[in-house]
């Protein structure tokens, strides 16, 4: 299964970095792959929510479905999700405290839907782009 795992450090103690990266309101602000919210922001992010993103990669627009697997505040968020094609995601973020500030790991597994094979090494490579864009975005907003 093709992944990509990153993080970045930043100044915000875990609660407010934590409040940051779970608040689907501000995903325009610093995660480059979000388009939209096709029936509103989701109004919750509580075990067991659902709700429907727009995400662009590699031009292409796809609708995923999420599920919010697990929510442990401040320290982790896991989602799965179901995309066209059969594609199935998976994203985790975790901050843990680090110095006076925090570590923000954002890590995205994505199978099926022809992501696989040859095309999921250009998945893999452009997601980790997005990946390390958005990680930056998300600390120039902290900063």
């Amino acid at each position: 299964m093709p992944s990509v795992s990153k993080s970045v450090d930043l100044s915000a103690p875990p609660d407010a970095a934590f409040a940051l990266v779970t608040d689907t309101s501000r995903y325009g602000e610093w995660l480059t792959i979000h388009a939209d919210w096709p029936d509103g922001a989701p109004a919750s992010t509580e075990a067991g929510s659902t709700f429907t993103q727009k995400i662009t990669i590699m031009g292409m627009p796809a609708d995923v479905n999420w599920t919010v697997e697990s929510y442990d505040a401040p320290s982790s968020m896991v989602l799965s999700g179901g995309g066209p094609l059969g594609a199935k995601l998976a994203t985790t973020i975790n901050v843990a405290p680090s110095g006076g500030g925090s570590t923000v790991s954002y890590e995205v597994e994505f199978s099926g839907g022809g992501i696989e094979g040859p095309m999921g090494a250009m998945v893999t490579k452009k997601t980790g782009e997005e990946t390390e864009a958005s990680l930056a975005k998300l600390a120039a907003l902290v900063a």
